[in-house]
């Protein structure tokens, strides 16, 4: 059967491959983890099947990020025997891929063979939450920051040292920098800033700020191209939130605003919304703290005096809360902290918009503002500080479904148990310098 396609999208894909000569388009679509997967396929094949799609099997939407199949449910497991739903590409979103010259990729919304969408995929999940914004008739914005580290050929930091903000070290490592930058502007991708940070090797990148579903796409391109192109380069990069217990952990920082649909920025005209929205955020931090950090090791990040939020609360630029309140006039904007940078964009770009609209649509009070140091400061909420707690609260969560899907929150909280499961049958290193010949 035929998909919905925007036709005008899909005349403007024809022509950009005929004008390229793309020779193959990789279609594409985050999994559950945040990991682009899909097809590659001849350009003249895709060109011949631009309305059907392509199949691929559920797995991907349930999996964990070591690709054990491991599900129940009813949507993806064995007991529907392993089907397979269709990639039907979004054809806005076609780009060529600027260091394999000849391949593009666009990104997919998923279906069922009956033609009715997948509500449980993470691209969908953020869709249906910027649905509710728009009947509200809001438009949010934006913008991703996002910390990871760059490897050399052994997996260690490319280089050492606190350089946080370092010109220096940047131009040392101007080669792989320059081929970031360079490649995701190719691809489309814009980019505000590109900078070392607080650990050995770590840097941040800071997406320009946008639409939401499209930041969301360009923040899991950025991520997905980083490891390609440091790998073609003899290198690494990870998104992991703390892989190494004394180096800074890596973030995830959510910029985001509300406007009307003539352009103007409520966060600065309109105080009530701004409060309402505030509120909702902080009201949700830790039931939806499990999307925001999704496993064992996002919560390592998460210790006193150490740039990451420990407690729920919003200061006016203030780091020592899970909310920081910032700028005025256009670039009036909350930034929330609770995120790791190993969370799927589309899943923490969708907590955070959903809490805010929790706040709105129950006419939150504004919260009161923080000042100083609050890492000590009793009288705030405590974030979860392991993915035990935040799966808990995930599951009793009675917003999570009428948000999310009932259908989403039962497979995602299966993936977290998963996690939870595995950390706690592994045997460490640890374990057994402690125990094996004391034992």
């Amino acid at each position: 059967m035929e998909y919905p396609v925007d036709a005008q999208a899909l005349e403007l894909a024809r022509e950009y491959i005929k004008e390229r000569s793309i020779k193959a388009v990789e279609v594409g679509f985050a999994d559950i983890n945040g990991n682009i997967i899909g097809k590659r396929l001849p350009s003249r094949f895709l060109a011949g099947h631009m309305r059907s799609g392509t199949g691929l099997c559920r797995a991907p939407l349930t999996w964990d990020v070591q690709h054990e199949y491991f599900t129940t449910s009813k949507f993806a497991g064995f007991v529907r025997g392993a089907s397979d739903m269709i990639l039907v590409p979004d054809y806005a979103t076609i780009r060529e891929i600027p260091w394999r010259p000849g391949v593009a990729i666009v990104l997919s919304d998923l279906y069922v063979d009956d033609g009715d969408k997948i509500q449980p995929a993470p691209r969908q999940v953020l869709k249906n939450v910027l649905a509710r914004l728009g009947k509200l008739g809001l438009v949010p914005k934006v913008g991703s920051e996002i910390e990871f580290y760059l490897l050399d050929g052994k997996n260690n930091p490319l280089f050492g040292g606190k350089q946080t903000y370092s010109l220096g070290q940047a131009g040392i490592n101007s080669e792989i920098i320059d081929q970031i930058q360079y490649n995701l502007e190719g691809l489309g991708i814009d980019i505000e800033a590109l900078h070392t940070e607080y650990g050995p090797g770590q840097m941040e990148l800071i997406l320009e700020y946008g639409d939401a579903l499209e930041s969301a796409d360009n923040t899991i391109l950025a991520r997905n191209a980083i490891k390609e192109i440091t790998k073609k380069a003899g290198l690494g990069a990870t998104f992991m939130a703390q892989p190494w217990v004394e180096h800074s952990g890596s973030g995830f920082h959510l910029h985001q605003s509300l406007w009307d649909k003539d352009g103007k920025n409520l966060f600065d005209s309109d105080q009530k919304v701004l409060g309402s929205y505030a509120s909702g955020l902080l009201k949700c931090a830790s039931e939806f703290m499990a999307l925001a950090a999704p496993t064992v090791n996002s919560y390592k990040r998460l210790v006193e005096m150490s740039f990451a939020p420990t407690k729920v609360g919003i200061g006016y630029d203030n780091r020592t809360v899970s909310s920081r309140l910032l700028g005025s006039g256009k670039s009036a904007r909350i930034e929330h902290r609770t995120g790791s940078a190993d969370a799927n964009a589309y899943l923490l770009i969708a907590a955070s918009l959903a809490s805010g609209v929790h706040g709105l649509e129950q006419n939150l009070p504004g919260p009161e503002l923080v000042t100083g140091n609050n890492y000590f400061n009793e009288a705030l909420e405590n974030l979860p500080r392991n993915l035990p707690q935040a799966a808990d609260k995930f599951e009793a969560s009675l917003l999570a479904p009428e948000y999310f899907g009932a259908e989403f929150v039962e497979i995602f909280s299966e993936l977290i148990r998963f996690d939870i499961a595995a950390h706690h049958n592994a045997v460490s290193d640890w374990e057994r310098d402690r125990y094996l010949e004391n034992s």
